[in-house]
């Protein structure tokens, strides 16, 4: 089987491989294990902790598609249609499975929220790159956009053209830090050179507002610290030691969150993707109508 051969075949993870922290919303300490699959399986999720199973003490299992999403804030969360069951923050995961290509996995969690990490998806590509990828026979699922179309709301917007591989154009504008672009074609190797590393980000004062909602029913940003993210402050001063990994860190985690929504499509998206101040909900609404 030759090299190009082994790119059009859908992949898997060739031994488990955990990972373990505080997830960027809850808080809350979380651990989770990336099993192997068999081929055309997807992605799927399956909460083993006590609150994640069902009346019949069965655990949660819910596939990462975006007929599954739930509207939470700040990220992409899927959740279970029998039982309500949710597992949140799962795009940095899905973006680390684009870039090692594996298309069939099953990621056991302990908890509601996925590990931050270092707020990129840097540790999940690179320890999943150590355990290796297992080609299977089965082709990759390719989706193309057949014509031209768009998604709205107030100032962001997301459109997708044909085309015969996945190029994007982002942009974003932020506060004292300004306009922000990245525009190009993306691969697995082009994502994990360029875009795998870029954390997420969010301004000190928006995280101390942030604490006032422990007690609401969708916490956001008790995790976010130093460790799990760019933390901003004064209009543009980053806060983390060594400032940021590359001038536009900021707009290249943007892309990253993309792809892994993108990742939701149920296999690899082809199109032109233009997308102003991009956001999880748009791109779950793309893939819906795509």
């Amino acid at each position: 089987m030759s090299s190009s051969d082994n790119l059009s075949l859908q992949g898997t993870i060739k031994s488990p491989v955990s990972f373990k922290g505080r997830g960027l919303h809850t808080g809350k300490r979380s651990h989770i294990t990336v099993h192997p699959a068999d081929e055309n399986s997807g992605i799927v999720f399956k909460r083993i902790d006590k609150k994640g199973r069902d009346n019949n003490g069965n655990a949660t299992e819910i596939l990462a598609h975006w007929k599954n999403t739930k509207k939470l804030p700040l990220c992409t969360c899927i959740a279970s249609s029998d039982n309500g069951i949710h597992v949140r923050t799962i795009e940095h995961l899905m973006a680390a499975f684009y870039a090692c290509r594996i298309d069939n996995a099953l990621v056991e969690v302990h908890g509601s929220e996925l590990p931050i990490m270092d707020g990129s998806a840097l540790a999940f590509v690179t320890e999943m790159n150590k355990a290796g990828v297992e080609v299977q026979n089965s082709p990759r699922k390719i989706i193309k956009a057949p014509k031209a179309f768009e998604v709205r709301e107030d100032n962001k917007h997301i459109k997708i053209e044909p085309a015969d591989d996945l190029f994007v154009d982002v942009t974003i504008s932020l506060k004292k830090i300004g306009r922000l672009n990245w525009s190009g074609e993306i691969t697995p190797e082009i994502f994990l050179e360029q875009i795998s590393a870029a954390r997420t980000f969010g301004r000190f004062k928006n995280g101390m507002l942030a604490q006032l909602t422990r007690f609401s029913k969708d916490p956001i940003c008790l995790g976010a610290n130093t460790s799990s993210a760019v933390v901003v402050v004064r209009g543009d001063k980053v806060l983390n030691k060594g400032g940021l990994r590359m001038p536009d860190e900021y707009v290249r985690h943007r892309l990253l969150d993309l792809v892994g929504d993108l990742m939701l499509s149920g296999g690899y998206v082809h199109g032109k993707i233009t997308a102003r101040s991009p956001a999880h909900r748009l791109t779950h609404e793309l893939l819906s109508k795509l």
